[in-house]
């Protein structure tokens, strides 16, 4: 099991100053294999270049940037260009390959390319610029004071928040009970209720997102008041500059209790997970509904603005992470009206409120619906209401 540790980077003056050029640096040789790929490209009929060409390429470049780190931009350029393929094919055709310049980029070091000696973490640098005695000198290490450095670490990346951190990513050796079981469960995600599930045997659970909802709504008011005390003042100027710096604190801030809060709440369906011996999840693709909000015109701008914030990438990553450590299977099906749909005489109806109600006379929660009918869809079952039910909300 992969970990990552990101600390605060504490070192002497002089080295926080390379380490503050590094990340330009990085951003260079990003721009660069832009450029190559494109002349490859031109030059080869639209053919791809390969990784072993791209090294090739790299190779005395000109830019003062250790080994490692320049080869650790490139996988993550052929990482980003990758996965542009992939996207494509699955048929999203709104994805365009890696086109913009950067002007900074994450550096990293890989277990090569560092050592630890007690405390202290120390990162190469690149071979001295000029030759000494006929010879390029190595030159002396950034030293980084890190309290607990943890062992079997794989990769050391540099990132700028509002101030300098590392990333230390390691392995962790940690063996976990795998659930094999006949129980399945579906879930039905929303931007009120982060998730919703009900199990083959009854057990339902709500997990509401209100608090994550709350976060986001405190940091759009924030934003817009710094946007509108900048657009009074003169762009690039000491005020100007100083609101933009206020804007990327705010971010960062935002962005860790937001990371937070989906860590609780996934944490939390894991725990029902375990609790009640669930081996496979199934959920719905909402791929469609998050992604091209304003070209699609959907609903009022406050709605599209939910809908663009909203977490669901980042829930399901988190998701996978968790269940499959416990050897639970996370499956996307496709969810067509399954909100919508009543589980007991299979009607369409529109609903306007959180609560569903059917001429029939079925009446349940609207976000259990959804899930009762993906359970339903995609397992031999025949569940119309819950029997126990749990509502939980994150600290």
């Amino acid at each position: 099991m992969y970990k990552t540790l990101i600390v605060p980077v504490k070192c002497s003056k002089q080295d926080y100053l390379y380490l503050l050029n590094c990340n330009k640096l990085s951003a260079e040789v990003w721009n660069l294999c832009l450029k190559i790929d494109k002349e490859y490209r031109e030059q080869n009929n639209g053919k791809w270049i390969e990784r072993n060409e791209f090294q090739k390429a790299l190779k005395g470049c000109g830019i003062h940037l250790h080994t490692k780190g320049i080869q650790h931009v490139m996988r993550k350029f052929i990482a980003a260009r990758e996965g542009i393929k992939r996207a494509r094919k699955e048929g999203r055709s709104d994805v365009v390959y890696p086109y913009k310049q950067k002007k900074y980029f994450v550096t990293g070091w890989d277990s090569q390319s560092y050592k630890v000696d007690g405390n202290k973490l120390m990162l190469s640098k690149p071979m001295t610029k000029e030759k000494i005695n006929g010879k390029y000198r190595k030159q002396k290490p950034v030293v980084c004071y890190v309290k607990n450095i943890p062992q079997n670490i794989v990769e050391i990346e540099l990132v700028y928040r509002d101030k300098l951190y590392l990333a230390i990513k390691y392995k962790e050796r940690a063996e976990y009970q795998q659930i094999q079981s006949d129980n399945h469960a579906a879930i039905d995600l929303g931007e009120i209720h982060s998730i919703t599930s009900i199990d083959t045997c009854g057990n339902a659970v709500i997990i509401t997102g209100r608090k994550l909802r709350s976060i986001k709504q405190l940091r759009n008011k924030h934003q817009a008041k710094i946007y509108q005390r900048m657009s009074k003042c003169k762009q690039d100027s000491k005020q100007y500059l100083k609101y933009m710096n206020a804007l990327r604190k705010l971010t960062y801030k935002t962005e860790r209790k937001i990371n937070d809060a989906v860590h609780k709440i996934t944490k939390l369906y894991l725990d029902f997970c375990i609790q009640n011996n669930i081996s496979t999840v199934y959920y719905g693709d909402l791929d469609s509904a998050t992604r091209g909000t304003k070209q699609k015109k959907k609903g009022n701008k406050f709605i599209r603005q939910k809908l663009s914030q909203w977490n669901y990438g980042e829930i399901m990553q988190q998701l996978q992470n968790k269940l499959t450590r416990y050897g639970i299977k996370l499956i996307k099906i496709k969810e067509y009206y399954t909100s919508s749909k009543c589980p007991n005489c299979n009607k369409i109806n529109k609903i306007n409120n959180r609560n569903y109600e059917c001429i029939c006379g079925y009446k349940q929660h609207r976000d259990l619906v959804g899930a009762i009918n993906i359970l339903n869809d995609n397992v031999n079952t025949n569940i119309k209401y819950y029997k126990t039910k749990k509502y939980l909300r994150i600290a």
